[in-house]
């Protein structure tokens, strides 16, 4: 899924992205891929009836993560520290067709119509990047028949690269569902009610956390970065968050951590910074317990 989807995306993204002419690129074997798992990096995009590529400006990260379960694609601004779009939800992928479907469970900004699509794509791999092409239906609302009905469509071109690893993947690489958790001081542990869902995805290079609510159309808060696990300690690198204003962009973040089969306990404290008025420089103000249980999901059969 793309946040180039719905034509207000699009005006937006030709505004924020560096309109740099490419070459088409040469016709090549297309490489067989058995698997989509992993952090890929936006490198190039077309939009319907443009015949140049564009590059994303270097100051945006735009990532798509992939776990065996789910898919979550976000655009973050670096100098703004703003998340101008995400979205994520299933997927089936389809190796010997080269199709590659993601269903929609959550998209922000709200009210973009992706929201339950299934959306399918062609998948072409050619010098280890990722040919990314399909359309995405555009919803109207109908006032004959009150009901929103297919009013167009909207092509799809991207070109994705992989983060390489050099690390064996671990028992941490999935898509996990919070469980319960407990508040600083509170003796027993509180669950989320079922239309919340509070999703962490580790991919074997980066983590992305997102919580949102589907039926309201709403993401409430995401986050997402780099990190390390050796089997005891789980360690954050936080490279965006949502909503901005946190001060966490940059801090690392240790966890004292458990993975028994399907479920991870994971115990630590998140900083809070503030900036202090005198020296102007960013200062520990306090902190947050993090006790957590997260339960894993599996692929279905």
């Amino acid at each position: 899924m793309s946040y180039f989807y719905t034509l207000l995306c699009f005006s937006y993204l030709l505004f924020q992205f560096a309109c740099n002419p490419k070459q088409e690129f040469e016709e090549g074997p297309k490489e067989d891929v058995t698997s989509l798992e992993g952090t890929w990096n936006l490198i190039s995009f077309r939009v319907e009836g443009d015949t140049t590529w564009k590059e994303p400006n270097p100051t945006v990260i735009y990532q798509k993560h992939i776990t065996p379960t789910h898919f979550v694609w976000m655009q973050y601004e670096t100098d703004t520290d703003s998340l101008p779009g995400t979205g994520g939800g299933t997927y089936v992928f389809d190796s010997i067709n080269h199709t590659y479907t993601e269903d929609i469970h959550f998209f922000f900004p709200p009210g973009a119509n992706e929201l339950g699509q299934a959306i399918p794509f062609t998948v072409e791999m050619k010098d280890g990047k990722w040919y990314h092409t399909g359309y995405a239906k555009v919803f109207e609302f109908d006032p004959d028949i009150g009901e929103m009905v297919i009013a167009d469509s909207n092509k799809i071109e991207e070109i994705w690269e992989k983060v390489e690893t050099s690390s064996e993947e671990s028992n941490l690489v999935g898509t996990w569902e919070l469980d319960s958790y407990k508040d600083h001081g509170d003796s027993l542990r509180s669950e989320y009610p079922d239309f919340v869902k509070y999703m962490k995805l580790i991919t074997p290079t980066h983590f992305l956390w997102v919580h949102y609510i589907s039926e309201q159309d709403q993401v409430l808060a995401e986050g997402g970065g780099t990190y390390k696990y050796n089997g005891d300690t789980y360690t954050e690198t936080i490279e965006f968050i949502y909503p901005s204003g946190s001060n966490q962009i940059g801090t690392v973040l240790p966890f004292d951590c458990k993975v028994d089969e399907d479920t991870w306990y994971h115990k630590g404290n998140i900083k809070r910074m503030e900036k202090d008025p005198d020296s102007g420089k960013m200062i520990t103000k306090d902190s947050s317990r993090i006790d957590e249980v997260w339960t894993k999901y599996q692929p279905s059969i």
